[in-house]
């Protein structure tokens, strides 16, 4: 419990570089980093540790398929899958979400609940609540100019703020409506159209 208490708040490359540090660029290196790294498994599991430490093997088991035999890289990947399948709900990774990089944010470690961990296992669970959340986050840091956002991230803030908008909650609509720097940055408006509130791209 010592050592899991010891790995909060560590990223996966952190967690990696104090249990391990040795490059993950060998078979050997990879399987001994997998046996090692199934301590997060113990006592209270975090799903968002396991989930980003299986994405960092992961990674550098891709990063290994113009070294290795393709036969190689399919026995680690289920090497991997083996020891952390059932904890982690994106067994083949892909790029997160632009959206959820805020969320996390908006809800520090303290502050996260079940409903937290049902986001990061499938973002479509996300609720009108969580997104206002993470909306005022993303309105705060920019308008402390902490941020500056990216076409991608500006897209994945829209769909946010379509899918609220959508669920013709009058009392998210005014609250959205009234963060101005946020939406002018994102180019947008949301109007009145037919007794339907839609977002307008600008």
């Amino acid at each position: 419990m010592q050592e899991n208490l010891s790995l909060e708040n560590l990223n996966a490359e952190e967690i990696w570089e104090k249990l391990y540090n040795k490059e993950l660029n060998c078979k050997k290196n990879i399987l001994e980093y997998i046996d090692i790294a199934k301590i997060l498994k113990k006592g209270e599991a975090d799903p968002e540790k396991i989930q980003d430490t299986y994405n960092f093997i992961y990674d550098n088991i891709e990063k290994m398929s113009d070294k290795v035999k393709p036969n190689t890289i399919m026995y680690l990947q289920n090497e991997l899958k083996n020891q952390f399948g059932k904890y982690v709900v994106e067994k083949e990774p892909k790029e997160e979400d632009a959206f959820i990089k805020f969320f996390k944010e908006a809800y520090p470690v303290k502050d996260r609940r079940k409903d937290f961990t049902w986001v990061m296992m499938n973002i479509n669970n996300i609720v009108e609540e969580q997104i206002w959340t993470t909306l005022i986050h993303i309105n705060r840091e920019y308008i402390c100019k902490r941020i500056k956002l990216e076409a991608e991230e500006k897209e994945s803030i829209i769909k946010m703020i379509e899918k609220v908008i959508k669920k013709d909650n009058i009392k998210y609509i005014n609250r959205i409506k009234s963060l101005d720097k946020v939406l002018n940055n994102l180019n947008i408006k949301i109007v009145n159209d037919k007794d339907k509130f839609k977002v307008k791209k600008l």
